[in-house]
């Protein structure tokens, strides 16, 4: 089985999971004040992290709940059990298993999967991106003004402001804003043209890691907040269809 085979695998496992909780009443516990975590979580990656330890022991781990591993490889997991768990609470079937697998610091592949849609999105460095075997591309919308863009802001009282504001003026400047607290799949629906852009001041490197590699090998762009570059390991994304790139960071000034 293939490294792509395996992760897919692991990500379906870890999806039944969530989609056999779903259906619950779940209890959560706090975060923080404005942050939440459930057994599904806890369940899920303790199930990722048991069935890749056993096939790449040497690999390290970077994940949402539990401490890091270190690895003794240049190869690196980032994993998220369940991204958009306020969406899994509340009934809302958007959420994800995200998983990424970096090396030397470079995604090289990702796989993220909605185990309530059944959408499995996935990509390898260098080989395009793929929607359930179909390959995918973002779109061709290169006018602020008649884009669909999604919007998320971190948990922390001050990041909350900003990404308000940040929101108020999404919506003013385009033709819709969704607020989704998913970066993994909204990074994903930019992959396969639904939306067109996504700012998030709190998307995590565990959120983000596998799905920046579906979005750019399906011919998307992404930079970090203070608009550098790009640094997986960075807490915020900017990430577009690369037609709405520029014009979009040049219209909003977004300073990090």
């Amino acid at each position: 089985m293939s490294v792509l085979e395996t992760v897919i695998s692991v990500a379906k496992s870890a999806g039944s999971i969530l989609a056999g909780e779903f259906s619950r009443t779940t209890k959560f516990d706090a975060k923080g004040k404005h942050d939440i975590v459930t057994r599904a979580d806890y369940h899920s990656e303790s199930v990722i992290i048991e069935k890749l330890q056993a096939e790449y022991p040497d690999y390290g781990i970077v994940t949402e709940e539990s401490p890091n591993i270190e690895g003794k490889s240049d190869y690196c997991w980032y994993i998220d059990p369940l991204d958009g768990t306020s969406n899994f609470i509340t009934g809302n079937p958007y959420f994800a298993v995200s998983i990424g697998l970096a090396y030397q610091n470079e995604i090289v592949l990702g796989v993220v999967f909605n185990p309530i849609s059944d959408e499995l999105f996935y990509a390898e460095k260098g080989k395009g991106a793929y929607l359930n075997n179909e390959k995918i591309l973002v779109s061709d919308r290169s006018e602020l003004s008649g884009s669909f863009l999604a919007c998320a802001f971190a948990a922390e009282e001050d990041k909350i402001r900003e990404g308000i504001d940040l929101l108020e003026k999404l919506a003013l400047q385009s033709r819709r804003v969704v607020v989704n607290f998913a970066p993994s799949l909204d990074l994903c629906n930019i992959a396969r043209g639904r939306i067109d852009a996504l700012i998030d001041n709190g998307s995590t490197p565990e959120d983000h890691a596998a799905a920046s590699l579906v979005l750019t090998e399906a011919g998307g762009r992404l930079c970090n907040l203070d608009q550098s570059g790009w640094d997986v390991n960075r807490t915020g994304i900017i990430a577009s269809n690369a037609a709405l790139h520029d014009h979009l960071l040049a219209q909003l000034n977004i300073q990090a």
